[in-house]
């Protein structure tokens, strides 16, 4: 695999955000994932995710900065409600992003799931078909 080219330091902050909408239980499995994976947060798991799906990915996006943990849902909610976030990544990432989605011809969010199940992650068959609409 080629390396990625060198950015400029404001290349590299340069950081395209995006709402993502996951179901309870697969913040859950990224929660027990970050106890065994030290350095990580929810960003830097699903950006592993993508790494396990074969996009090239810069190392430095692979280790927080600020870990914050994952919360863990509780034993009460429901486990296919969804929890919402925001993710910031670099410009390179959402390109790989939009071309795996459009190439598949499913969702972005679909995407990240199925970078989750790459990581070893159990996903649901709710979650397996892309319910979002193409790009």
């Amino acid at each position: 695999m080629a390396s990625l080219p060198k950015r400029s330091p404001k290349a590299r902050r340069e950081l395209l955000r995006s709402f993502l909408r996951l179901s309870a239980y697969l913040w859950n499995e990224m929660h027990a994932y970050s106890e065994t994976h030290p350095q990580t947060s929810a960003k830097t798991v699903l950006v592993a995710g993508l790494k396990e799906l074969g996009m090239k990915v810069d190392d430095a996006d692979l280790i927080a900065l600020r870990a914050r943990p994952i919360r863990q849902c509780s034993d009460e909610t429901d486990p296919l409600s969804q929890v919402s976030t925001t993710i910031q990544l670099p410009r390179y990432l959402w390109e790989q992003i939009e071309n795996y989605a459009e190439q598949e011809r499913i969702s972005k969010r679909h995407v990240f799931v199925r970078g989750l199940k790459a990581l070893g992650m159990q996903v649901r068959p709710e979650d397996e078909s892309s319910r979002s609409p193409i790009i």
